[in-house]
C-alpha cells in the first residue's frame, strides 16, 4: 500500500447496500406511522399508505434490478479522472466533482461524464468490499485538498 493510504488505479466493485435498503424500510414504516395518526377519513390514509407501500416495493425490488444507469464498477484514476462501467456493458469517462459528499459511513460520489451529464452515486460501507471505503474517503479528500489548494493559488474562493 502506498503512503496515501491507497493505491491508483483504485477499483471499486458496486454492490446492492444492505443498509441503504434497511434504511429506507423504516423511512417508509415511519411515514405509514405517520400517516394511521393523522386525523384523516380511513379512504385517504388508506390512498396514501398504498402509495407509500408502492415507493417501498419499487425502491427495494424493482429500482436496482432496472438500474443499468447505476454503475457496477469504478475505477479511480489519478487527477479525479474516471472510469464506470455499467451493468449493460457500457464504460464511461468521468470526473470526480468538488462537492462529493464524505463520511465514515456514507460517501456520495458525484460524476460528471465527459460526454455529458452528470450521476450521484450513494455509497455506504456495505456498498464496497473490505478496505474501499476507507480507501475511496481518503482519495476522495486528498482530491479536495488538492482542488482547495489549487483555488487558494490562482485566488478564487473556494
Amino acid at each position: 500500500m502506498s503512503s496515501n493510504g491507497y493505491e491508483l488505479p483504485l477499483h471499486l466493485n458496486i454492490k446492492v447496500s444492505r443498509q441503504l435498503r434497511l434504511c429506507l424500510l423504516l423511512a417508509h414504516i415511519w411515514m405509514m406511522l405517520v400517516i394511521m395518526s393523522l386525523a384523516v377519513s380511513i379512504t385517504v390514509k388508506i390512498l396514501f399508505l398504498a402509495i407509500v407501500l408502492a415507493s417501498l416495493c419499487y425502491y427495494l425490488f424493482r429500482a436496482r434490478a432496472n438500474a443499468t444507469h447505476l454503475p457496477i464498477s469504478v475505477l479511480m484514476k489519478d487527477s479525479g479522472r474516471v472510469l464506470a462501467e455499467f451493468s449493460d456493458g457500457e464504460s464511461k469517462r468521468a470526473q470526480i466533482r468538488g462537492d462529493s459528499y464524505l463520511h465514515p459511513w456514507l460517501v456520495i460520489l458525484n460524476l460528471k461524464f465527459v460526454e455529458g451529464g452528470a450521476l450521484s452515486i450513494p455509497l455506504l460501507r456495505d456498498s464496497l468490499a473490505g478496505d474501499q471505503h476507507r480507501q475511496l474517503r481518503m482519495y476522495l479528500r486528498l482530491q479536495q485538498y488538492r482542488l482547495n489548494t489549487k483555488n487558494k493559488r490562482n485566488g478564487q474562493p473556494i
